[in-house]
């Protein structure tokens, strides 16, 4: 039997809440659904605490209001792919206004 590893490249970001109503259930629910379609462990830090990125309510208990810093943690074979695509969607604002 052949077990062939995967590159497990691991990438950091910082990140900033940028919409006026912070990360609420919505932008929550489009971080986590994203963060689910890579193969990738994706993680937001916030002060020292973590929170699974396709977590709903893990993300909810980070408490980010607008103007809050985090670091966007990826790991795994497609670690690159989910950190571009969480920064486009926080770039965007979350399609809010």
């Amino acid at each position: 039997m052949i077990v062939r590893q995967h590159h497990l490249e691991h990438v950091e970001k910082e990140l900033w809440v940028e919409n006026r109503l912070g990360i609420h259930a919505r932008p929550a629910m489009k971080i986590a659904t994203t963060a689910r379609q890579y193969d990738a462990e994706i993680n937001l830090e916030k002060d020292g605490a973590q929170a699974d990125a396709r977590d709903l309510l893990a993300i909810l208990t980070l408490d980010c209001p607008q103007g809050t810093r985090l670091v966007l943690k990826a790991r795994g074979p497609e670690a690159r792919e989910a950190v571009q695509a969480l920064s486009r969607l926080f770039a965007s604002k979350f399609e809010e206004i």
